[in-house]
């Protein structure tokens, strides 16, 4: 368990144990110094240490509670930008000092935003120590649905029994203590609970059908399943529900994670389920692959693309047709996002391999290099897509991302614009000044050549920032809001995240970044726009 407080008394301890043997040579003895330890609550507690990235504990000062509720609701369920779901994570599990005045809700959307992310396993960590801040009765929900997606039903349970929700319970409580009853055989439970729901104007028919299902007394005709919540997953999985058409229409990304760390899941929605919840970033690349990799032999239809090339690679790894299986899957990534999810994917697959299909895949497998944010690989892949014959014109951008993602030095970055300038030509030249001005937000000196460039080629490509987004990221920044500031950057993108941006909205937001001391998240954003402006 990370929690900010135990590291920190473990950190101190350790400390002192170092420094015991010479405070003992010292003639005179130290003098010690306390502190009271406070209890955490929902803002100090924190899934994530500061060697993991966590921000500051004193992100919040400066900032109005009410005005950060508005931010972490507007924060999306599925991200389009890996780079900016990387940073809205940093910001939600760092804990530190609340800030002044009424922070309650503000906290509950806290809770609220990590839950939507479908960050279950930081969500269950955070509010088993949130101390006090565990008995509001919304962020005791969100713990319950994060252990339901974790597969843990005691555990979900209990929060369901401890939760003081007073005489009118929310609905999913009153559903979740019968869903407890019901798999637990006390079925009397389980109707009173459900009698409570109904008195309250809360029944729901499909829940009524499932628990009784889930209790072993199914109806004539069960209801088929539903994955919209973690509770209903459970449930369904539980009552062993039959899925309907195209069941993970409205699926939350806890439910999706719910489904695929389930063995009893039913098939292709297993499949399908951790395809997603991988690419929303909940499951990582090593338990996505194990997932995806004990999909059923004998199913064939309805699988998603990236398991259909899991199967090709596994079938034979290393060869020139599981390299030709990756090189077709990242061509036909319809976003950003599924490019970078497929590149992160198969990294080490495309790192294993002696040579690609064609000079075409030499390309795509060195952007996949970039995407999956391994600079060491890149320059390998993009030497043998020189070797290969891949036109600079298509190399440059990618050396512009790999300067941005390298945080390379002020020779190579004045070298990056150059190149990018002189493989632009005439007919791209607006697309490479793009590229430019975001390598200039990162730092990169702008010498004449530079400028004359920028002047006689506006830079083109990308939408408009939100006016009063940008307006209150710049004051966040002058203000020393840190966690306010970075979550704006986030929000700047809209669903697209940065690399829908101009150039102008790019280079607000990243010099806003590196501002607040978030120099590596400045530096994803830039490669994340850079690589999809080379698309």
């Amino acid at each position: 368990m990370t929690l900010s407080r135990p590291l920190a008394i473990g950190a101190a301890l350790a400390a002192l144990t170092i420094a015991a043997p010479a405070a003992l040579a010292q003639s005179a003895p130290a003098r010690i110094e306390t502190e009271q330890l406070r209890e955490l609550d929902a803002w100090t507690v924190s899934a994530m240490t500061r060697a993991q990235g966590a921000l500051a504990p004193d992100l919040w000062r400066n900032s109005d509670p009410a005005f950060l509720a508005g931010l972490f609701d507007r924060l999306p369920a599925a991200y389009e930008s890996p780079a900016a779901q990387a940073l809205a994570r940093r910001v939600l599990l760092s804990g530190g000092e609340a800030p002044g005045g009424e922070a309650a809700a503000a906290a509950r959307k806290r809770f609220e935003a990590l839950g939507k992310m479908g960050a279950a396993d930081e969500l269950a960590i955070m509010a088993a120590g949130a101390g006090p801040a565990l008995s509001d009765p919304a962020i005791a929900q969100y713990a319950a649905q994060a252990e339901l997606a974790r597969g843990a039903r005691p555990q979900a349970c209990q929060r369901g029994r401890n939760i003081n929700a007073g005489e009118t319970p929310p609905p999913f409580i009153l559903r979740l203590r019968a869903f407890c009853a019901a798999t637990s055989g006390d079925r009397a439970a389980a109707d009173l609970a459900l009698d409570v729901a109904r008195s309250a104007g809360a029944e729901d028919a499909w829940y009524t059908g499932a628990i009784a299902a889930a209790g072993g007394t199914p109806g004539a005709r069960p209801p088929a399943a539903r994955y919209d919540n973690s509770l209903s997953t459970a449930l369904s999985l539980a009552a062993q529900l039959r899925p309907g058409p195209n069941p993970l229409n409205n699926a939350s990304t806890l439910s999706l994670l719910a489904l695929a760390r389930a063995e009893n899941a039913p098939q292709p929605q297993r499949a399908q389920a951790a395809a997603l919840a991988y690419r929303r970033g909940a499951l990582s690349v090593a338990d996505a692959r194990t997932i995806l990799a004990a999909t059923p032999a004998e199913i064939s239809a309805a699988l998603p693309p990236i398991v259909v090339t899991l199967r090709q690679v596994q079938a034979a790894p290393g060869s020139l047709q599981a390299a030709s299986a990756i090189a077709a899957l990242l061509r036909q990534a319809a976003a950003p996002a599924d490019f970078i999810a497929s590149a992160r994917f198969f990294k080490d697959d495309i790192a294993a391999m002696q040579t690609a299909p064609d000079q075409a895949s030499a390309l795509v497998f060195a952007r996949a290099a970039v995407a999956a944010g391994d600079p060491t690989l890149t320059q390998r892949l993009m030497a043998s897509a020189r070797q290969a014959g891949v036109a600079e014109a298509s190399l440059a951008p990618l050396d512009a991302a790999l300067t941005a993602l390298s945080g390379a030095n002020e020779e190579s970055g004045r070298t990056a614009m150059h190149r990018r300038i002189d493989a632009g030509g005439a007919s791209l030249a607006r697309a490479a000044a793009r590229d430019v001005a975001i390598l200039s937000a990162l730092g990169a000196p702008v010498d004449g050549a530079v400028l004359a460039f920028l002047t006689a080629n506006p830079p083109q490509g990308g939408a408009r920032a939100d006016s009063a987004t940008m307006l209150a990221l710049a004051a966040a920044v002058e203000r020393g809001a840190l966690g306010e500031a970075a979550l704006l950057a986030v929000l700047a993108g809209g669903e697209g995240g940065p690399s829908r941006l101009d150039a102008d909205g790019l280079d607000r937001v990243i010099r806003a970044l590196r501002s607040i001391g978030l120099e590596q998240d400045a530096r994803r954003f830039a490669a994340e726009a850079l690589l999809a402006g080379a698309g």
